[in-house]
């Protein structure tokens, strides 16, 4: 009782220096957002752009001995249009920093003790025919198999998981995490762009490495990383039934907040030629996924604004389970995603549900979760505080009851 009474103070506390409680309000301030972009001609055409964000996480629940505070992101993300023909961009920043592996020295290069900061975006991109087709390479984000794979995290409807090893399957949109890519990224090139109504994204890329061994693979073959440099392939396509969405950058909304009126159907792909290792290096299985998904996004009258989004996902490690990554998703299967959220637009605040359910070789006992969440923007998704409560059954070695409370305020600029 002590736990929760502390971690409800902490809460409130938060709340109201973050709401600017207390303050003098008699004074009109303008808190109107205005991007930090810098132009380079007289007309805005050419131009470089700047984007800051920090999420902080105040969490309790399951297998925690108390409230636990932590930097879920620190991000900054630069780009450049230098002329209707080129597009620059960098990206860079850390994730889920806290206690547990705050350390004294930042630079040291031990596995334990390394720096958090690493690069997670730069590309370089050419407009071949303005809208219908661009190409690009680099540490690209431009990903299959999903609407999902592919979101931005400024914009977000739910709060997302920082992938804790308890096997929650809120990471299964970025199916190659921690295997083929950098952090859900991978080195390659592609091309993107809309005809008419119907958006494409596809992407041949340059592995980090296999996806993974199976077996009685030896470990110094595989740590002397054998068989690195194998290729492989992924698009995202989606139509625009209402209105249309932006491409250029491919980070996609997570809602609206009934600005806009967005009905989208995807499919998307990845498919990694002899990716998986089984036994020896030269025994190997193809890893191949696809998903589908639906999103709704829209105003329904002055007072209220709806998001929906649904999601089929299936992967497939050739003839094997997959394998256990500490939670994570490789493992032949399915999933299936849903969320929805109600925007009460003058009162600035959005509950929702989300539910997970995922049916994956490896696990001998299927997974479920449910979330139930609260939005309240101070100032759209510049400025916003989310509590979610998540429970369900998940883990790898068998099923595990979990409860978590999460807190995040969000300010990007």
């Amino acid at each position: 009782m002590k736990k929760l009474i502390l971690f409800l103070v902490i809460a409130i506390a938060t709340l109201m220096t973050s709401t600017g409680y207390g303050q003098d309000e008699t004074t009109e301030v303008d808190h109107s957002y205005k991007p930090l972009k810098v132009n380079l001609n007289d007309d805005g055409s050419k131009y470089i752009r700047f984007i800051l964000w920090h999420q902080m996480w105040l969490e309790g629940g399951s297998g925690q001995q108390g409230p636990k505070f932590s930097i879920r992101r620190s991000r900054m993300l630069a780009y450049a249009q230098i002329s209707p023909r080129f597009l620059i961009l960098t990206h860079f920043g850390l994730n889920s920093l806290g206690a547990g592996n705050l350390t004294a020295n930042p630079n040291s290069q031990t596995d334990n003790q390394r720096s958090l900061l690493f690069l997670h975006d730069a590309w370089a991109e050419f407009m071949v025919v303005p809208e219908k087709l661009y190409i690009g390479s680099g540490l690209h984000y431009w990903n299959g198999i999903s609407r999902l794979t592919n979101q931005s995290t400024l914009n977000m409807m739910t709060l997302d998981n920082p992938g804790s090893g308890n096997g929650d399957a809120r990471l299964f949109p970025w199916n190659n995490i921690t295997t083929s890519d950098q952090f859900a990224r991978h080195l390659g090139i592609y091309a993107k762009g809309t005809l008419g109504k119907l958006g494409y994204r596809i992407s041949v890329n340059n592995a980090r490495n296999n996806i993974g061994t199976l077996g009685t693979v030896p470990s110094f073959q595989v740590d002397n990383n054998v068989g690195t440099g194998t290729w492989n392939y992924a698009g995202y396509f989606k139509y625009d039934l209402l209105d249309k969405e932006s491409d250029k950058l491919p980070y996609f909304v997570g809602s609206y907040l009934g600005s806009k009126e967005v009905f989208s159907v995807g499919a998307g792909f990845f498919h990694h030629p002899d990716a998986l290792a089984v036994n020896t290096l030269e025994e190997r299985e193809s890893v191949t996924h696809f998903a589908l998904d639906a999103f709704y996004d829209a105003p329904i009258n002055n007072k209220l604004a709806i998001n929906a989004l649904g999601a089929f996902y299936n992967y497939n490690f050739g003839d094997t389970d997959g394998f256990n990554t500490g939670g994570l998703v490789p493992s032949s299967g399915t999933i299936l995603h849903g969320q929805v959220g109600l925007l009460f637009r003058k009162a600035k605040l959005m509950p929702y549900v989300t539910y997970n359910y995922q049916d994956l070789d490896f696990t001998p006992e299927n997974s479920s979760e449910v979330g139930i969440g609260l939005n309240y923007f101070i100032n759209g998704h510049f400025a916003k505080i989310t509590a979610e409560y998540s429970t369900g059954t998940v883990g790898v070695a068998g099923a595990e009851s979990t409860n978590i409370f999460r807190i995040q305020t969000h300010i990007f600029l």
